[in-house]
């Protein structure tokens, strides 16, 4: 009777570290696919699929990468994709403007800038353009 109750125990130990460890891969593996993957930018003269009227203009900095499209006055947020070290928040996705915030993992980056680096975008002329505030 003891033993039963002794592999009873270790069995169960077993199946709840299973569960444990597959669930923590499961998380890991689901936030890390989305670490590093390749980012398409296009202007203006390679957006073949760009409806007839509509600018497709990117902003790209050492934080991230931001594509815009705008058709008249409206503009719209394509992509917003930070780089490694690096986490995106978006405030405004049009259709009058665009603001978009950077920010650090830690305190600041190697070179000292501050946490955050908002971008902000509207229409102009037709096309995004971007500026740092």
């Amino acid at each position: 009777m003891r033993g039963r109750r002794l592999a009873l125990a270790a069995l169960l130990w077993v199946a709840t570290v299973a569960g444990a460890s597959t669930l923590t891969w499961v998380v890991i593996s689901s936030v890390g696919a989305r670490v590093g993957q390749p980012v398409v930018v296009t202007t203006p003269d390679e957006t073949p699929s760009a409806a007839p009227g509509q600018a497709v203009t990117s902003w790209s900095g050492k934080v991230g990468k931001i594509t815009a499209a705008c058709t008249g006055d409206a503009i719209r947020l394509e992509t917003a994709v930070p780089s490694l070290g690096y986490r995106v928040e978006v405030y405004e996705h049009g259709p009058e403007r665009l603001h978009v915030e950077f920010e650090a993992n830690e305190a600041e980056d190697e070179e000292g800038e501050g946490k955050e680096v908002r971008i902000l975008a509207t229409c102009v002329d037709g096309s995004p353009e971007f500026t740092r505030a």
